[in-house]
């Protein structure tokens, strides 16, 4: 069973809520929140083993190159241009498709491989099981890609619970796809509920049980009048206390240091699981 944990927007708790349940499971904790992965803060790894990764990137001979502009015009991304008689590369803009290289009639580009990041893997006392961490590279933007890489490679033979990245993009669709229920943090407040429903567009095109959880809430009347409207229901709302951020500043994993979340949150996701 893998468990990814998602949110419309930053900030909502989706690792409060990620490494609790990973926690309350005793589950792989899988951080693919790439750029800023913190759940290690919490579940405290040990013994971690470390893998580079890398993609291709395109590298031009100059020698043979005529610029002729053929790969700038093909080049749908925008990543290649002419500066004169030169042709340059954008490297934060490129794909990997291999498409300039096809195209060049000159068999000017090749291809290198181009650090993106690495994947730290260790075990975590806190949870029993292991943690799969995902480091971006300073000032690359090839996110996706990483996290693509990570999640081709999930082996756990019992559950897994994946810390998406936040918002809706290209990486957090990435780190959803693999997951056969999906557990969306909400904020209930006005910017948190409109990028919760662009969240659940995604979730509804791809097919994807989900189970809603509110975090810091403060009441939940204008989020539950939203998602009835959608025919969905709260699973648990989880409140807005002073205690729970002291714990968390404290490192401290929420569902360890308040039974009664752990139980709100076992139950709702554990309702789903039984499901038929």
């Amino acid at each position: 069973m893998i468990i990814s944990v998602v949110s419309g927007k930053g900030g909502a708790g989706k690792t409060t809520i990620a490494t609790s349940l990973a926690h309350i499971f005793q589950a792989d904790y899988y951080d693919l929140d790439v750029d800023a992965p913190n759940g290690e803060y919490f579940l405290q790894p040990e013994n971690e083993t470390i893998r580079a990764v890398s993609q291709q990137q395109p590298e031009i001979n100059e020698s043979l190159c005529s610029a002729c502009g053929v790969c700038t015009k093909e080049c749908r991304f925008n990543a290649l241009y002419k500066v004169a008689n030169h042709i340059y590369l954008t490297e934060t803009l490129c794909h990997s498709c291999n498409l300039c290289r096809e195209v060049c009639p000159e068999g000017a580009i090749s291809y290198k491989q181009a650090s993106i990041g690495k994947v730290r893997t260790g075990h975590s006392g806190k949870t029993g099981a292991r943690t799969i961490i995902g480091d971006l590279d300073i000032g690359s933007t090839r996110g996706t890609a990483l996290i693509q890489d990570i999640v081709q490679r999930i082996d756990s033979p019992g559950t897994v619970v994946i810390d998406g990245p936040p918002g809706n993009s290209c990486a957090a669709v990435a780190a959803i796809k693999p997951a056969d229920l999906v557990v969306l943090v909400a904020e209930p407040t006005p910017f948190g509920i409109h990028d919760m429903l662009q969240t659940l567009d995604i979730l509804k095109d791809l097919q994807k049980s989900v189970v809603i959880i509110a975090n810091k809430s403060q009441g939940d009347e204008q989020l539950t009048s939203v998602l009835a409207e959608r025919g969905l229901k709260l699973a648990a709302s989880i409140p807005l206390k002073t205690e729970h951020h002291k714990a968390l500043l404290n490192g401290e994993i929420l569902s360890q240091s308040d039974q009664q979340i752990c139980r709100l949150l076992q139950q709702a996701v554990a309702a789903e699981i039984d499901k038929p």
